[in-house]
């Protein structure tokens, strides 16, 4: 396979080839790690090409990774809005396995397209998701929480074009 073939797997499309195709996982694990993973890093780049990268908490619904964040402010906001191509990376289960000289993880890169959420009911969705993850246990009052900082609270949605997982686990 070439950099330019496209290779279908599973609904997401892989555009380069993995070198260490053992280690690949199908498109269901990959979206389990991503989901299990503690947080996210969020990854864009301004009008100049610069990069940056963010550790956010998200949650993944489908074909979609959504987060929150201040509304309208702040570098990754200013950098979607001029370069909307963006890359998550989530990995999970990390440890050094000295005995074996490597480092063994779950881990899981998606790139897609960034918007920010302007629409109500898909924010107060997102919110909730990102509720239930992070504050299960208040879950069932998170309306008296997400409500009142609907305005001042941002929501940006990532809608995954192609992913790739890969583990290396005992």
């Amino acid at each position: 396979m070439t950099v330019l073939d496209l290779r279908q797997m599973g609904g997401i499309f892989v555009k380069h080839e993995m070198r260490r195709k053992d280690r690949l996982v199908s498109d269901e694990k990959a979206r389990e790690i991503m989901e299990k993973a503690e947080y996210g890093i969020f990854m864009t780049a301004d009008a100049e090409g610069q990069p940056y990268g963010v550790a956010v908490s998200h949650v993944v619904d489908g074909d979609k990774v959504y987060f929150h964040c201040a509304a309208d402010v702040g570098r990754k906001i200013e950098n979607i809005k001029v370069n909307n191509k963006v890359c998550m990376n989530f990995t999970c289960n990390t440890f050094v396995d000295g005995e074996n000289y490597t480092h063994r993880y779950e881990s899981v890169v998606a790139e897609g397209i960034a918007t920010i959420v302007e629409d109500k009911e898909e924010k107060y969705h997102a919110l909730k998701l990102v509720t239930k993850k992070y504050a299960p246990m208040s879950f069932k009052d998170s309306d008296d929480y997400i409500l009142p900082k609907m305005d001042i609270t941002g929501v940006v949605r990532v809608d995954i074009e192609t992913m790739s997982g890969k583990v290396n686990a005992r």
